[in-house]
Formats: C-alpha cells, sequence, structure tokens
C-alpha cells in the first residue's frame, strides 16, 4: 500500500523532504495570497495526498481550511516550523491534537516540569 505524502511550504525547507522522497511543492515568490493557497492544498487532497506537510508560515493563512480537515481521517495535515518567525502555530496545534486523542493536555508546562 502507498501513501502518497506532499510537503507545502518554503522552497528551503522543501529540501528536507524532497531528500526523503516525499513529494514537494515549494512556494514561489507570488504565492501569499489565502485563496490560491487554499487552492493548491485542495488540489493535492485532490490528487489523493494522504499526509500533507505544511509549513508554520502557510499553515497561519490557511487555519480555517487545516481546522476543517482536523476531524477527517484523511488528509493528515501536519504543520511543521519553517525558516521563518517563530509563532508556536506547530505546537498549538499539535496540543489541540493531543488533548482531542488522550483527553488531558499532557504538554502542559507544569507536567512537562518546564519552569517560566
Amino acid at each position: 500500500m502507498n501513501t502518497k505524502i506532499a510537503a507545502f511550504g518554503e522552497k528551503d525547507i522543501m529540501l528536507i523532504f524532497k531528500s526523503a522522497g516525499i513529494d514537494v511543492f515549494p512556494l514561489t515568490e507570488d504565492t501569499g495570497e489565502i485563496s490560491e493557497l487554499e487552492k493548491k492544498v485542495k488540489k493535492l487532497i485532490q490528487e489523493g495526498y494522504e499526509i500533507i506537510f505544511v509549513t508554520e508560515t502557510v499553515a497561519l493563512k490557511l487555519d480555517r481550511l487545516i481546522r476543517e480537515y482536523s476531524n477527517e481521517l484523511k488528509p493528515s495535515i501536519v504543520v511543521i516550523p519553517g525558516l521563518g518567525k517563530r509563532n508556536d502555530y506547530a505546537i498549538r496545534n499539535l496540543r489541540r491534537a493531543i488533548i482531542k486523542a488522550v483527553g488531558a493536555d499532557i504538554m502542559s508546562e507544569e507536567k512537562i516540569g518546564v519552569n517560566k
């Protein structure tokens, strides 16, 4: 059984995925409009990609679409940190998924021993 996996985001990050044999879809300079980004992700879904890695910068613009598919079995849209400014979107998304799966916030700072 072959699972189609795609990576979508900034060109520099896509090189890592390409080296792993994942189909990459790097952003071009003119790609930035939310509607264009949504069209690209929906096209990947229509083409049968079951796992789609999206960089955090892109995911911020696609939050509505990512939430729309968050309750679906396929595709699994995985947000990864990008090269740009960190804003913890990927961590918040992961935390939300873990709470949903486990029923508790196992990533809370108290539970993982993080001191402020």
